[in-house]
C-alpha cells in the first residue's frame, strides 16, 4: 500500500511540475549603444523605460531604451504525450 501511495504523489508531483507557465514568458533587452545612443523597440516589443545609461557604458547623445516582448500562453493548448 505505501508503494502504491508513493507512486500515486510522485506521479502527481511530476504532473504539476510539468504544466508549462500559463501566465506566459517575457524577454528584455537593452536597445542603444554608447556613445552615440539611438535606442528603440521593433515592432511587437514595448518600451519599458529609457535612461542615458541603461546597461552599462554612459550614452554622450540619445538614449538607451529598455525594451520587452511577452509570450501570452494563457489561450494555448498543451499536448501532453
Amino acid at each position: 500500500m505505501r508503494t502504491a501511495n508513493f507512486i500515486f504523489a510522485l506521479s502527481l508531483l511530476f504532473l504539476i511540475l510539468s504544466v508549462p507557465n500559463v501566465n506566459g514568458e517575457c524577454s528584455r533587452y537593452w536597445s542603444g549603444t554608447a556613445p552615440f545612443c539611438a535606442g528603440s523597440c521593433p515592432e511587437g516589443y514595448t518600451e519599458i523605460t529609457r535612461s542615458s545609461c541603461g546597461d552599462g557604458a554612459c550614452c554622450w547623445t540619445g538614449y538607451k531604451v529598455l525594451c520587452e516582448k511577452c509570450i501570452d500562453l494563457s489561450n494555448a493548448q498543451f499536448v501532453f504525450m
